[in-house]
């Protein structure tokens, strides 16, 4: 087994709090860690973080929850960083199950309850090094992959291995390390290919559930403002790459989104035309191959989101409902 030499290692600590950053930072060099960078400014943690990506990042979420996690999404995106594969360990002080939740849907590895030891820290950092969670990636997140078994199956988000270089970095594993830029790039792609594939299934699948609903004489319950997000998000990765038809597609289906929010545009043309929209923008990117290998997983999800639709539609129908959930609809569409 290597020995783990964590004065290789570079970290990014950040806390808000003085005392807090200085003690955490203690603990760190106590397991090991020499070359630490500590900041206590958030757009100071930005900067460093598109000049080089540090092996270890570690953040306090207090007073930030909010900025923390959609940073730590945008690392997971590409959209920061040159690794969005770095090891990210957030700490807080809150014992709060919502939060903790939070932090772990933003994509990040592991999140710590303070106060801790430094055993404790050392054993968590372990764990990222010797037996990291593979990641997943679906229409809204990139991250380790939590699911349970029973969640794996057919059309399930397949997990990807993400490069591991702290890992490479404490046990000088030289050969790892030469072909790291490499190793990343290809992570990267495969994540980029596999996210552009959801973001497409799920303007289709939405948009053929509503189509469903419209037919059948109902209501369709759809976050229209979601779904304009979506197409918004595809237009934004198409821009990314050298194919001009694949921006066009994906500049049209934006369109055809913002028209659904207008009066008289939420129509069975419409909702038609951003489905076969978001099929031509993803074949444009990676050809019929991509879009084939699909079909099940979205007639399975189609079936699923019409169920929840004509339910959602019965319950607001009925007085005292309450509030139908949305974020369940969004679920089944990812």
């Amino acid at each position: 087994m290597a020995e783990l030499d964590y004065r290789r290692a570079s970290v990014a600590l950040f806390d808000p709090v003085h005392v807090n950053l200085r003690t955490t930072r203690y603990a760190l060099h106590e397991i090991g860690f020499r070359d630490i960078v500590s900041l206590n400014v958030m757009a100071e943690l930005k900067r460093r973080l598109q000049d080089e990506a540090p092996n270890l990042l570690v953040i306090e979420t207090a007073d930030h929850e909010a900025e923390v996690f959609r940073l730590v999404r945008a690392i997971r995106a590409g959209e920061v960083t040159n690794n969005p594969f770095s090891a990210i360990l957030l700490t807080t002080w809150r014992r709060d199950t919502g939060l903790v939740r939070e932090a772990i849907g933003s994509g990040a590895d592991d999140v710590i309850i303070r106060p801790f030891s430094t055993s404790f820290a050392e054993e968590r950092i372990r764990t990222l090094v010797k037996a990291r969670k593979p990641f997943i990636v679906t229409s809204d997140y990139i991250g380790p992959d939590r699911r349970r078994d029973s969640a794996r199956g057919p059309g399930a988000a397949p997990s990807i291995v993400a490069p591991n270089v702290l890992q490479a970095v404490v046990e000088n594993d030289e050969d790892a390390l030469m072909r790291a830029r490499a190793w990343i790039d290809e992570a990267r792609r495969t994540v980029d290919g596999e996210r552009l594939r959801r973001l497409c299934m799920r303007v289709i699948i939405g948009a053929e559930a509503a189509s469903g609903e419209l037919r059948a004489g109902r209501e369709p319950v759809m976050d229209v403002n979601d779904f304009e997000r979506g197409a918004r998000e595809v237009r934004a990765r198409l821009s990314r790459t050298r194919s001009a038809e694949a921006k066009r597609v994906a500049q049209a289906l934006c369109e055809v989104s913002a028209e659904l929010r207008e009066p008289g545009g939420f129509t069975l043309a419409n909702l038609s035309l951003a489905r076969e929209l978001a099929m031509a923008a993803y074949v444009a990117y990676a050809g019929d191959d991509g879009m084939e290998r699909s079909r099940a997983e979205i007639e399975n999800a189609v079936g699923l989101l019409q169920q929840r639709m004509a339910s959602a539609a019965a319950r607001k129908a009925q007085p005292d409902s309450g509030v139908v959930e949305e974020a369940e609809l969004k679920r089944a569409a990812s």
